[in-house]
């Protein structure tokens, strides 16, 4: 070997060396480099000023369905005796504090002490949940990967498991009280929650309905967390605000950004991207859920069953199952993006995309399946069509943080783009 392929060679390790050290170095942030007048090369993650380029975009992990929703603090569940009966209402049950727990039809004596006992828990420390970064990176120091870490990755696999029938008897009770169409105030938990009654947004907006404190107040809540409490005032709340303003867009306007604020706007929809995507996705969902007809009960069980499959490393039944719920239900968007995300995890990137697509087709509101997409179009070197989907993403998001956050991904690889031409 001639002396110029040694200095080839030697030019290699130490370019691949630096890139390790880097990657190893900034974790998930994206890397930039500068090499200024003296010819000094200079590498951050935190560029003083533009005329640094991005050589390493931001590490992205995909998103679960809830990702953006924190949840409260959870006591221990203690065991839940099933002793009554199914559907038998629960009442005169106190919880620890000797506040009376609203009846719940279907729920046992235990299931109302649990939910007052997470309330409770709430109320007397509502922290968010540990940030998770902090044990990524623990883990990308550890070295290698045991077959228990493998297995543990794939039992907190990111799937799609919302049950939009679990809490159908307590909407329907609330809506008919409120003389509110069923299917309408579904959407609205559908839109705000996904129908996780442990939510709790950055905003501190709490619960199926996302109240905020001052509203669970002024509709008498006390206890947010409780499923049946955050429906009456849900409910309650977006009857005043139909009541006020005899009409359902600017209804679901005022729930969203407050009733002042359409007041502000001249009785219009305010011009805020947060709550013009807010009233068109709740629109979208009570169309979709008139248009059905019924909940997919029976898809929803089949989804979860392929959902175990899959934390077994039973891949191939996990894929039959989601593909057993799209022929029955070809309408149901989560069996679609389950897959893709299945397909993305496997490294198949170009069934991932088609699977993700298909889900964004039915339900274009479901901006997990965006930020996945555009996660699995950068692995599969796609990035201009990358770009284009954080940008889709973008319109449908609500939270200001996270478009805040998508505009910097698009920015990166536009650079990354451009500085590789």
């Amino acid at each position: 070997m001639n002396r110029s392929h040694w200095v080839t060679v030697i030019i290699l390790l130490i370019s691949a060396a630096i890139f390790a050290f880097v990657l190893d170095r900034f974790a998930e942030a994206a890397v930039y480099y500068y090499q200024d007048e003296n010819g000094k090369v200079h590498i951050t993650d935190t560029p003083p000023h533009k005329g640094y380029k991005v050589i390493v975009p931001s590490s992205k992990e995909q998103l679960s369905i809830n990702d953006d929703q924190q949840r409260i603090p959870t006591p221990t569940r203690p065991p839940v005796s099933r002793a009554a009966a199914p559907g038998a209402a629960v009442s005169g049950t106190t919880s620890s504090a000797g506040a009376p727990v609203p009846a719940i039809e279907g729920y046992s004596a235990q299931e109302a002490i649990y939910n007052a006992q997470a309330n409770a828990a709430f109320a007397a420390a509502a922290v968010p949940a540990a940030n998770s970064g902090k044990s990524k990176k623990a883990a990308k120091k550890g070295g290698s990967v045991s077959a228990g870490d493998i297995k543990s990755s794939i039992s907190r696999s990111n799937f799609y498991e919302v049950d939009d029938t679990k809490y159908s008897d307590i909407i329907d009770q609330y809506a008919k009280l409120n003389s509110l169409p069923f299917n309408l105030v579904r959407a609205i938990v559908k839109a705000e929650s996904d129908f996780n009654p442990k939510c709790l947004s950055h905003s501190g907006a709490m619960g199926l309905m996302q109240l905020m404190p001052g509203t669970a107040k002024l509709v008498g809540v006390s206890a947010p967390y409780d499923p049946a409490q955050n429906v009456m005032g849900g409910t309650r709340y977006f009857r005043q605000m139909l009541d006020q303003f005899k009409n359902i867009e600017l209804a679901l306007a005022a729930y969203n950004a407050g009733p002042t604020t359409v007041l502000k706007a001249g009785k219009r929809i305010p011009n805020i991207k947060e709550t013009q995507n807010y009233v068109k996705k709740v629109l979208f969902y009570y169309g979709m859920f008139n248009q059905n007809g019924r909940p997919f009960a029976e898809s929803e069980q089949n989804n979860r069953l392929a959902i175990i499959y899959y934390r077994r490393g039973e891949i191939k039944k996990a894929l039959l199952e989601f593909k057993k719920v799209i022929k029955t239900a070809p309408n149901y968007a989560p069996a679609y993006y389950n897959m893709g995300y299945i397909y993305s995890q496997e490294g198949e990137y170009t069934k991932a995309i088609d699977m993700y697509k298909k889900a964004i087709k039915i339900d274009p509101y479901l901006k997990a399946a965006y930020y996945n997409l555009a996660i699995t179009l950068e692995r599969r070197g796609l990035l201009e069509m990358a770009v284009a989907t954080w940008s889709a993403y973008m319109s449908y998001e609500t939270d200001s943080d996270k478009i805040k956050q998508a505009k910097k991904y698009i920015e990166e690889l536009r650079d990354y783009i451009s500085s590789n031409q």
